[in-house]
């Protein structure tokens, strides 16, 4: 758990059944408390937790009478962009239904549990993503961010480049994206990334930032503590010009 202060992240595989929202909470509960948040900061990533992985349950893939269900899994991790967030993460293996991001009344049953997680999160959404727990299967992942009171995480972190770039190329070649390379100089790491019609995403490692620039032609730079953060914004943006979504 301490990797999130400096980091990292956190990922459960969830029961594909009723007690999935609970479970969640469970986790979650140890795990703010564990991080050492308290009062509505850790209610509220708690009930934001319960609320996503209903949602991945009620809207995830069937299992067939040849297939079994991907079940649902549960991502936490820190960052200190755009603020210092914690952010809780449900995903699942369903890509032909996409949560609706527009506000919704309460009272309104649809979508409910959404309209809550807009009410608890400073921001949240969904994107294409890849399983942790079950091989790099393909799905989405639906989340909220949850602004952090305490010190941390600290945007004066620093680490090795070459320890973070081979850090930033495994976990995406663990999760299934194709050729990511890495090389090294002196002070300063390469991470490249490909995409579609044969472009690439480089991402450039110093020991206290990394830097990219996104589809839309805007650089990024971020503190390193923000590693895990960045590869799954670089996840999504290569399954969305990958064309996988």
């Amino acid at each position: 758990m301490g990797d999130i202060v400096r980091g990292g992240m956190c990922a459960w595989r969830l029961p594909a059944d009723a007690s999935c929202a609970s479970v969640a909470r469970s986790l979650l509960t140890i795990a703010t408390t564990t991080l050492g948040l308290d009062g509505d900061a850790a209610d509220n990533a708690i009930l934001a937790a319960s609320e996503l992985a209903t949602n991945a349950l009620n809207h995830g893939p069937r299992a067939d009478a040849d297939s079994q269900t991907v079940p649902p899994e549960l991502w936490i991790w820190a960052r200190t962009t755009p603020t210092p967030q914690l952010v809780v993460s449900v995903f699942d293996a369903c890509r032909t239904s996409w949560p609706d991001t527009k506000p919704r009344d309460l009272l309104d049953e649809h979508g409910k549990g959404l309209s809550i997680i807009g009410m608890l999160a400073d921001t949240w959404g969904a994107h294409p993503s890849r399983s942790f727990c079950t091989e790099g299967i393909q799905g989405k992942a639906v989340w909220s961010a949850h602004p952090l009171p305490g010190p941390w995480p600290n945007p004066r972190t620093t680490a090795p480049p070459m320890l973070a770039a081979r850090y930033l190329a495994s976990a995406l070649t663990a999760r299934g994206l194709p050729n990511i390379t890495h090389r090294h100089g002196k002070g300063v790491s390469l991470v490249t990334v490909p995409t579609a019609n044969d472009e690439e995403t480089n991402v450039w490692i110093d020991p206290a930032t990394l830097s990219y620039t996104d589809p839309t032609g805007t650089r990024h730079r971020r503190p390193i503590v923000d590693l895990h953060d960045a590869a799954e914004t670089l996840l999504s943006q290569a399954e969305r010009r990958l064309g996988l979504t």
